[in-house]
């Protein structure tokens, strides 16, 4: 999009008559209905200072604000238009000396970060939606047959098991607008508006495209669904008809979303310029509570672009239908997801079905960050469906607890953090556990000799109420005697208990009935998060053989590697030191879990049988030897899901007769298939 005039950002610094003076000036505009300050200023020293840097108009961005302290200064913040007789550098070289003047800088230009490929459908549009529910299906795309890999996917349908959004929740996609009318939005979208023209429907077809992914209505036996099927859609029109987003408009749009309720602000664009009015704009809706989530960008480079490299902005790279790097796209055959140290999570962006802006009746498909960008931000709304109260910090907690880690190639995708993954594919299913503040213990054993000891970590920084919840293996309650560190045993099925920010609580569960009872345990609470273990101690007469063990997971994994260092022959019955587990199939159909040794060295050890579970059954035992090995074993153990199935695995140690748990890795070792 060309500019004429040339446009620039000035921020004046707080306290002086320059800004008194501009603020009094765009406040008397308003009040005439105005848009842009002109006359008004004339005479005053911010109107001889700018008149000599060659600037005509000058408007605030955020024409309301008063003069009082807002988050990053944003009140302070001015668009200033260059007249002809003078280029936007030599308004900024004039300027930037100006003692008044906090910083002054041109006005950037991003683009979108996806592009558009035919799709042939020969079935239900959602069977061809490999980034919510993979099943290895196959995509025709032009005269190309893409196969994905099952399970490769964000495991939409079991988060649309807890919910499917809440028209509670705001989505503000800033982007070229969308298609009002398409039935895929309909009674969905709130006020928006337009910063690079009048009208916030899309003539690019980009941002409809985006709104989709994140957000088409599911279930209406219509075309597509998105991640979220309730949120309510908040147009901001900040990319013109050429995929161009003039800084100013996205700064403005952050500000308008920011302050019209949006909870959680989509930018699938992104720009080379660093910019510190960008990082303002940023600050301010981070400040009233909007989680941003922008793209990485599509030139397979390691480059950080904005306002993705922001810290405080949830940086997406994409995926291909094989869970690898998108590289190169599909639809293009070029390019590549974008990789670095900005990079915080990779979601699903090549090939994916997305709206027309054109035709309601219609479905595209499109390849790029752009489109991955909002399958984190549909999850992102659904997280704070079932948890409004959720700061980034626990929105951003919880999409790390709940993503699929070394799940591309191996030279890329390595354990943790890594600059082309992240800290992987975001899962929503995982996440959305952990944004409910729900925590499953796997297994838990009261009575028989033993005392189950719950520990609760709270790493945040305010109190975190929660109920501790216990259920029998036959679905009922099951009635324990509960007691805290300061009191006697309660016997019920349930607690409310609090643990302090920073701080540790300690909860036990004896047997109310003096017969063991084994059951289910789950901890929910009201805003905020807990970690934690249970572990089981013993009494007199308690017996190795009757003991269960149960560590707290936040969510199911389809893999789980389990250390150990046993220093007997653990086909024994009573070990010095020997390592248990136990596993649980938490759903509805029955699974099969591959278990595989790893030696120190990181060879293959011994294949060992398979566990088969039955839907909501649990088996605990301890690690069995390989019957031809040395007696002692120091590795792991590989718990896999056969065919994608998903488990909870937990763990601990018995060393002389006391049960400690150890951690549980939710990942396998990248040799084994």
């Amino acid at each position: 999009m060309g500019q004429s005039p040339a446009r620039i950002l000035i921020k004046f610094r707080s306290g002086t008559q320059a800004l008194a003076e501009a603020r009094a000036g765009v406040s008397r505009v308003l009040m005439e209905s105005r848009t842009l300050a002109e006359p008004p200023l004339a005479g005053t020293r911010v109107a001889s200072t700018l008149s000599a840097s060659g600037v005509i108009r000058l408007r605030a961005v955020k024409p309301d604000a008063g003069l009082e302290p807002l988050p990053a200064g944003i009140e302070r913040l001015f668009i200033a238009d260059v007249g002809p007789d003078a280029s936007g550098a030599q308004a900024v070289r004039a300027l930037a000396s100006n003692q008044d003047v906090e910083y002054v800088e041109p006005d950037a230009v991003a683009r979108i970060t996806g592009s558009a490929a035919p799709l042939i459908p020969n079935d239900s549009y959602f069977s061809y939606q490999w980034a919510l529910q993979n099943t290895g299906q196959t995509l025709i795309l032009g005269s190309k047959s893409i196969t994905g890999t099952a399970g490769a996917d964000i495991n939409a349908p079991a988060a649309w098991d807890i919910l499917t959004g809440s028209a509670n929740i705001v989505l503000a996609v800033l982007d070229s607008g969308i298609a009002a009318s398409h039935p895929e939005f309909a009674g969905r979208l709130v006020a928006g508006v337009n910063f690079v023209g009048t009208s916030t429907e899309d003539d690019n077809g980009h941002g409809t495209a985006v709104a989709s992914v994140a957000a088409a209505t599911g279930g209406n036996g219509q075309l597509m669904a998105g991640v979220d099927w309730n949120c309510k859609i908040m147009p901001v029109k900040v990319i013109d008809a050429q995929g161009n987003a003039p800084y100013t408009a996205i700064i403005q749009g952050l500000t308008y979303a920011a302050d019209n309720g949006a909870k959680v602000i989509n930018l699938s664009l992104a720009g080379t310029v660093a910019s510190s009015s960008l990082q303002d704009a940023v600050t301010y809706a981070n400040g009233k509570g909007a989680v941003i989530v922008a793209s990485m960008g599509n030139d397979n480079v390691d480059t950080s672009y904005y306002p993705a490299a922001y810290s405080t902005v949830i940086a997406v790279g994409a995926t291909n239908s094989k869970d690898q790097r998108a590289v190169p796209f599909s639809c293009t055959d070029s390019g590549g997801s974008n990789y670095g140290s900005k990079i915080d999570f990779v979601a699903p962006g090549d090939v994916l079905v997305a709206l027309s802006n054109t035709n309601p009746t219609a479905i595209t498909a499109w390849c790029g960050t752009s489109v991955a960008a909002p399958m984190v931000s549909g999850t992102v709304t659904l997280m704070l469906s079932v948890n409004p109260a959720l700061t980034f910090d626990q929105v951003y907690s919880a999409l790390k607890t709940g993503a699929r880690d070394q799940v591309g190639l191996t030279s890329e995708d390595t354990q943790g953090w890594d600059e082309y993954f992240g800290w992987g594919r975001i899962d929503a299913y995982r996440s959305l556990i952990a944004a409910t503040g729900t925590n499953l213990f796997s297994q838990i054993a009261v009575g028989g000799g033993y005392t189950t000891v719950f520990t609760f970590l709270n790493t945040g920084s305010v109190d975190v109420n929660a109920t501790l919840t216990l259920t029998g293996t036959d679905g009922n309650p099951l009635v324990a005697s509960i007691a805290g560190p300061s009191g006697a045993g309660t016997q019920v099925s349930s607690l409310q208990f609090t643990v302090p920010p920073g701080g540790t609580q300690y909860l036990t569960a004896t047997s109310a009935s003096g017969v063991t009872q084994t059951g289910w345990a789950k901890t929910t609470t009201a805003g905020g998060l807990v970690g934690g273990a249970a572990t089981f101690s013993f009494a007199p007469g308690g017996s190795a053989i009757q003991t269960v063990a149960g560590v707290m997971t936040s969510s199911a994994v389809s893999a789980a590697t389990i250390p150990v260092d046993d220093d007997v022959d653990v086909s024994k019955i009573h070990c010095n030191r020997c390592t248990g587990y136990a596993v649980a199939n938490p759903g509805t159909s029955s699974i099969t879990i591959k278990v595989v040794t790893v030696n120190t060295d990181g060879t293959i050890g011994a294949t060992l049988s398979p566990i088969s579970l039955a839907a909501g059954n649990q088996t605990a035992s301890f690690i069995y030897q390989d019957p031809n090995a040395s007696p002692k074993f120091r590795g792991s153990v590989v718990f896999i899901g056969e065919d994608g199935a998903v488990f909870s695995a937990v763990a601990l140690v018995m060393n002389k007769g006391l049960f400690t748990a150890i951690p549980v890795i939710p990942s396998k070792a990248p040799n084994i298939k």
